[in-house]
C-alpha cells in the first residue's frame, strides 16, 4: 500500500480526489491502492526542557544554559490522535510519499513525524514537489516523484533552524526573564525586528525639525532651482533674502541642454513579500492576513501557484504556459482585455525580468494557474478578490511594455559665473506598463506612500516640459521665489515598509564584506515574516494603530535591556545565509549548530550576574529588586504598595509578598521600607529600634519573617537597648496572620 502524507486535510482531499482515494476513514482516505492522510501542521515538535530533566520545569539561573546533547521530540498534545493514525499507517506502508508543502518547513514537518514512527525496513520514501494545487499539477507531480533523499539538505537546513531557535528562545527567554523579573520573550528573528521598530520610533521622537530655504528662479516660462557649487539650500532666511535681492534681474546663458531617451522598466512578478507589501499599501491588509488569503487562493480555490516563495521569476519550461494564462485571465477579467490584446499583438517580453532559471530555487514567482478560467468573483470573499486581482494585474503589468520618455536637463549659468539654476523636464513618449497599472488598479485616496527622504524633496520639478529654448541662448532672471521648507522626521513603519526593512536587512550592516555576502538575505524568510510581526504584537512589544506599527513601552525597555548581539541584524541575517548554504550543500549543519551552542553559552555567561539589576514591570517601567524569594528563589520586586515575588508569572505561580502597610507591623508603628524588606529577605529577620509601646515606653525589637503556605507570619523578640530600658526582656510570639497579598496592580494570587 502507498501512503501519501499531506500537510493539511484540504490538500489531502485534493490529492485523494486525483488519485481516486474516495473512501473516507478515520483520519485518512483510501482507494486505488493509496492511503492519503494529513498532519494538521506540526504533529511533532522539539521537546520542552522538563522532558530532559523534571527540575528544569523551574526557571533558575543556575540551570542555564540548557544544552541537550541530543534533541528529543514530543507529540503535540492537541493533535496526538491524528499523529497516532499517521504513525499506524506508516507502520504498514510499503511506500511513503511526502506531500507536505514544498519548502523548508514542510520537509521538517514530514521528517519529524517519520522520526517518531517506524517505517517498515524496506519501505521506499519519495517526495511530491509541486507549486500548484490544480488536478493537472498534482498528476504531473505524481508522474515525476523524487527520492526523498534528494531533499535531505533541505531537511538539515530546517532542522538547524528549528534547533537554533529552540536554543536561543529557551535559554535567552529564561535568562532575561530571571534577570529582570518579568517575562521577556527573546527570538532569533523577532528581537532584531523589534529593534528596527524601536530605533525608528526613537529617531522620530528625537527628531528636531529644521527650516531651510531654496531659491526658485523664473526665466520667462522656465522654473529652475538655484545651486552654488554643491550647495542648493540655505539654513538662514536672511541669506536667502540677500541672494534674492542680489541675483534678481541678472542675465545668464544656457550652458547645458541635454535630451536623452530613457525608459522605466516594468515591475517584477510577485513573491510573497512583495504581495504582502502591495496588499498593505493598497488595502491595509496585515502581512498575516495576506498570507492567509493567498494560502486560501492556492489550496482551496487553486487559482494561484505556491505563495510562500521568495522568487520573482519563472523558469524556462514555463514559457509556453504564459500566452494561455493571459487568455484565461482575459476571459474572467473584462477590464484587462484591451491590455492583454495589446500584449498579444506584440512579441511577448519574456526577457530576464520574467524568465530567469538562476533566480528560481524551490519555487517560482506567484502567478495564476490554469484553473483561473473558473474564477467567479461572487464565490470569493472581497479580500480574496482583491488579492487575486493584484496577482492578475501584476502578471499583465510585468508583461507590458516599458515606459518611455525623453528627459531634458537644463543648466543656466548667471553672468557672475558663481550661480547656476538647474531644471529637468520630461516628455512621455509611451506610458507603457504605467498606463496598465494606473487603469486597472487606481490607488485609493487614503493610500499612504512610503517614507520620503529630504533629498527627494530637493529634486527639481521634473514634470516641467522644456521647450522653446536653445543651448547658449541668453536669458533674463525675471524673479526669484524663496521656497520655505522644513526637514521631516522618518515615518513610523507600516507592515509594507517593515517587510522591506526585514527583506533588505543587509543595508543595516556596516561591515562591507559581510554586507556584500548578505545581499538578498534578510531577517527571516517570506514564509515567516508575517508570523514574526504578529508575535511581536501578541507578546505586547508592538501595537498596530491603523496601518502603522509602534513599539510599546515594554518593547522599548526590552530592547534597551538585551545585549547588542541579540538585537543586531548582522547575526540573524548571517544565520539565514548559513541555513541557505546548508540547503545548497555548501554549509556544514554540525558546524553551524556548534557555533550556535557556543554563542548561547557565551551570552548566558556574560549576562547571568544578578548584581545591580532592576526589575521591569509589565508596563515596561523599571522596578527595584529588593532580594530573592524565600519560597522559590525568584526576584522580589518593589511596587507602590508591596514587595512581591515575580514568580507569580512563572509556571509555579509563587504567592509570596509583603505589604508595605502590613497590619501586624503597623500596629507597632512600622511601615515596611525597601531596606527593611531587603534585610528580611537576606537574613530572615530585621531589627527595629526606638519603638513605642502602648504604655509610651521605648523599646528595640527583632522581627522574624516566617513564610507560610498562603501568608507571611511575623514573630517578635525584644532586643536589648544600648541604654537602660524598662522594656521586659522576653519574646512575643505572634501567630497573627497578615493578610499579605501582592499589589493587585502588579500581581495576583491563585
Amino acid at each position: 500500500m502507498k501512503l501519501v502524507i499531506a500537510e493539511k486535510p484540504s490538500v489531502a482531499r485534493d490529492i485523494a480526489n486525483v488519485l481516486g482515494a474516495a473512501q473516507k476513514r478515520n483520519g485518512y482516505l483510501e482507494g486505488s491502492g493509496y492511503l492519503v492522510t494529513w498532519c494538521i501542521g506540526h504533529l511533532v515538535q522539539l521537546a520542552n526542557p522538563e522532558e530532559y530533566d523534571e527540575s528544569l520545569r523551574r526557571w533558575k539561573m543556575e540551570t542555564l544554559p540548557i544544552m541537550p546533547a541530543q534533541f528529543r521530540y514530543e507529540i503535540v498534545s492537541s493533535t496526538k490522535s491524528q499523529f497516532q493514525i499517521v504513525q499506524q499507517l506508516i507502520s504498514r506502508s510499503e511506500e511513503i510519499i511526502c506531500a507536505t508543502d514544498a519548502g523548508r518547513e514542510g520537509q521538517l514537518i514530514f521528517e519529524y513525524v517519520l522520526r517518531l514512527s517506524k517505517p517498515p525496513q524496506n519501505c521506499v520514501i519519495r517526495r511530491l514537489w509541486i507549486s500548484s494545487m490544480t488536478d493537472e499539477a498534482i498528476r504531473d507531480g505524481f508522474d515525476s516523484l523524487k527520492d526523498n533523499t534528494e531533499y535531505q539538505r533541505l531537511y538539515q537546513s530546517a532542522r538547524c533552524r528549528s534547533e537554533a531557535d529552540w536554543l536561543v528562545g529557551i535559554n535567552f527567554t529564561r535568562l532575561f526573564t530571571i534577570r529582570y523579573g518579568t517575562k521577556l520573550t527573546v527570538g532569533r528573528v523577532q528581537t532584531p525586528t523589534l529593534a528596527l521598530i524601536v530605533e525608528r520610533q526613537q529617531a522620530i521622537e528625537n527628531f528636531q525639525a529644521a527650516p531651510y530655504y531654496q531659491l526658485q528662479g523664473i526665466f520667462g516660462g522656465i522654473r529652475a532651482l538655484w545651486h552654488r557649487g554643491n550647495i542648493n539650500r540655505l539654513e538662514q532666511k536672511e541669506e536667502a533674502l540677500k541672494l534674492q535681492k542680489e541675483l534678481t534681474g541678472m542675465d545668464g546663458t544656457v550652458t547645458k541642454l541635454d535630451t536623452s531617451r530613457k525608459n522605466e522598466d516594468r515591475p517584477l512578478l510577485f513573491d510573497l513579500t512583495e504581495l504582502q507589501r502591495e496588499a498593505n499599501r493598497r488595502f491595509g491588509y496585515t502581512a498575516q492576513e495576506t498570507l492567509s488569503i493567498a494560502q486560501n487562493l492556492y489550496e482551496k480555490h487553486k487559482f494561484i501557484t505556491y505563495p510562500r516563495t521568495d522568487s520573482r521569476y519563472l523558469t524556462t519550461d514555463m514559457k509556453p504556459q504564459i500566452p494561455q494564462l493571459l487568455k484565461k485571465i482575459a476571459s474572467v477579467y473584462p477590464e484587462s482585455v484591451p491590455f492583454i490584446q495589446q500584449i498579444a499583438s506584440k512579441k511577448l517580453l519574456l526577457d530576464k525580468r520574467i524568465i530567469n532559471d538562476v533566480k528560481v530555487s524551490d519555487h517560482h514567482a506567484i502567478i495564476v494557474t490554469n484553473n483561473i478560467h473558473q474564477y467567479q468573483p461572487q464565490k470569493l470573499t472581497p479580500r480574496e478578490n482583491n488579492v487575486l486581482k493584484l496577482i492578475m494585474i501584476r502578471m499583465i503589468v510585468a508583461l507590458s511594455g516599458k515606459k518611455v520618455y525623453d528627459e531634458t536637463k537644463l543648466e543656466i549659468t548667471l553672468d557672475n559665473q558663481k550661480d547656476i539654476f538647474k531644471a529637468t523636464g520630461r516628455i512621455i513618449i509611451d506610458e507603457g506598463w504605467t498606463l496598465v497599472e494606473r487603469t486597472l488598479s487606481a490607488k485609493p485616496a487614503n493610500q499612504q506612500e512610503d517614507a520620503k527622504t529630504d533629498d527627494k524633496e530637493d529634486k527639481e520639478d521634473d514634470q516641467q516640459i522644456l521647450t522653446g529654448i536653445a543651448l547658449n541662448q541668453r536669458v533674463h532672471l525675471d524673479k526669484i521665489n524663496i521656497l520655505e521648507k522644513e526637514t521631516t522626521p522618518p515615518k513610523p513603519y507600516t507592515e509594507a515598509t517593515l517587510l522591506t526593512a526585514m527583506e533588505k536587512a543587509s543595508r543595516e550592516i556596516d561591515d562591507k564584506s559581510l554586507k556584500e555576502s548578505m545581499k538578498g538575505k534578510g531577517l527571516g524568510t517570506p514564509a515567516t515574516r508575517a508570523g514574526i510581526i504578529e508575535k511581536l504584537i501578541t507578546v505586547g512589544y508592538v501595537e498596530r494603530r491603523k496601518k502603522n506599527l509602534y513599539p510599546t513601552q515594554q518593547g522599548i525597555m526590552f530592547i534597551q535591556l538585551v545585549p547588542e548581539s541579540i538585537r543586531q541584524v548582522e547575526m540573524t541575517a548571517q544565520w539565514e545565509l548559513q541555513l541557505q548554504e546548508i540547503c545548497d550543500g555548501k554549509g556544514n549543519p554540525e558546524q553551524f549548530m556548534q557555533e550556535i551552542r557556543q554563542y548561547v553559552q557565551q551570552t548566558v555567561a556574560e549576562n547571568s550576574s544578578m548584581e545591580q539589576v532592576q526589575a521591569v514591570s509589565r508596563k515596561g517601567t523599571l522596578r527595584r529588586v529588593v532580594g530573592k524569594c524565600p519560597k522559590c528563589g525568584q526576584n522580589v520586586i518593589e511596587s507602590d504598595k508591596s514587595f512581591y515575588c515575580d514568580g507569580f508569572r512563572m509556571e509555579h505561580k509563587c504567592n509570596f509578598s509583603l505589604w508595605k502597610n502590613n497590619k501586624y507591623l503597623q500596629a507597632r508603628g512600622i511601615t515596611l521600607t525597601a531596606d527593611m524588606a531587603a534585610e528580611l529577605l537576606s537574613t530572615g529577620k530585621m531589627q527595629v529600634n526606638n519603638l513605642t509601646s502602648k504604655a509610651g515606653k521605648q523599646y528595640n525589637a527583632i522581627f522574624y519573617m516566617e513564610p507560610g503556605e498562603q501568608y507571611v507570619n511575623f514573630r517578635m523578640e525584644f532586643a536589648p537597648r544600648t541604654v537602660q530600658s524598662s522594656a521586659p526582656s522576653q519574646s512575643e510570639n505572634s501567630p497573627v496572620q497578615s493578610d499579605i497579598q501582592p499589589d493587585k496592580k502588579e500581581a495576583t494570587q491563585p
